[in-house]
């Protein structure tokens, strides 16, 4: 019975406080009285984001891949990413079927395929924006999120984009955020940016409408770090007996 009785305490304090944070959940929900420019909106996040000398996040995703005969599946995974401006990266990306690590450090790029036991590596420019340019470029590769690590994520997500369009404001896990959409002829792209002081990316939800299938690539990121990483993080760690190849393209959704 003293059982119970806590239990119900613990219930009816749970639903107390419940109650007195909905009002202000709701009053954070609410949509601003003048509703933002969308192009504000992500250029508000982009200039907070090319501020941070070094950050670090870790993102969700879920993704549609067409199989053959035409069947469309989803699939998951995740993604973590460190940034050291101007020139180093590190991102470790992992889904339902590929992997794939990648190091930029002094104009040194090295990719790992973990499940192949395979690595690749190129040289080129210091800094982040000439090594992702040099990648799209030359080899017709995009790192995963390669737009947040740019020195203006804004020229990035926007390049190409007719129309913009605010939404509003939505809750994504718990964070209130503008919810803004971007398009281009061959792409949607939604963000969800965080309401407030830090304008942080908390979602992106990228729609091909021109490509068979219409498939749809979405990050949630669930977790940001807004200091400096650990410089060591920077420099390759290859697996014994780890094989040199030619330069793979990243097997990475999008």
């Amino acid at each position: 019975m003293r059982s119970q009785r806590s239990r119900d305490m613990a219930l009816g304090v749970a639903l107390a406080v419940a109650m007195l944070a909905a009002p202000a959940w709701a009053e954070a929900l609410k949509p601003p009285a003048a509703p933002p420019q969308p192009g504000d909106v992500v250029q508000a996040m982009s200039k907070f984001l090319a501020a941070q000398k070094g950050f670090s996040y870790h993102g969700e995703l879920e993704f549609d891949q067409l199989m053959p005969g035409g069947p469309k599946v989803r699939l998951a995974g995740a993604v973590d990413v460190s940034v050291a401006r101007p020139g180093s990266l590190f991102v470790d990306y992992r889904d339902d079927v590929s992997a794939r690590v990648v190091w930029l450090q002094n104009g040194q790029l090295t990719l790992l395929d973990p499940v192949a036991g395979t690595f690749a590596e190129i040289s080129g420019p210091k800094d982040i924006d000439g090594m992702v340019a040099k990648l799209e470029k030359e080899y017709g590769v995009s790192l995963p999120l390669g737009e947040l690590a740019e020195s203006d994520p804004h020229a990035a997500l926007t390049r190409g984009v007719d129309q913009a369009h605010y939404l509003g404001v939505r809750d994504v896990d718990g964070f209130a955020c503008h919810h803004v959409l971007l398009q281009r002829p061959d792409l949607d792209l939604q963000l969800w940016i965080e309401v407030g002081a830090k304008p942080l990316l908390r979602k992106l939800l990228f729609e091909y409408p021109e490509r068979p299938g219409q498939p749809e690539y979405e990050v949630t990121i669930t977790e940001w770090t807004l200091a400096a990483p650990k410089p060591g993080i920077f420099a390759p760690k290859l697996p014994k007996g780890a094989g040199r190849v030619g330069f793979l393209p990243i097997g990475e959704a999008r």
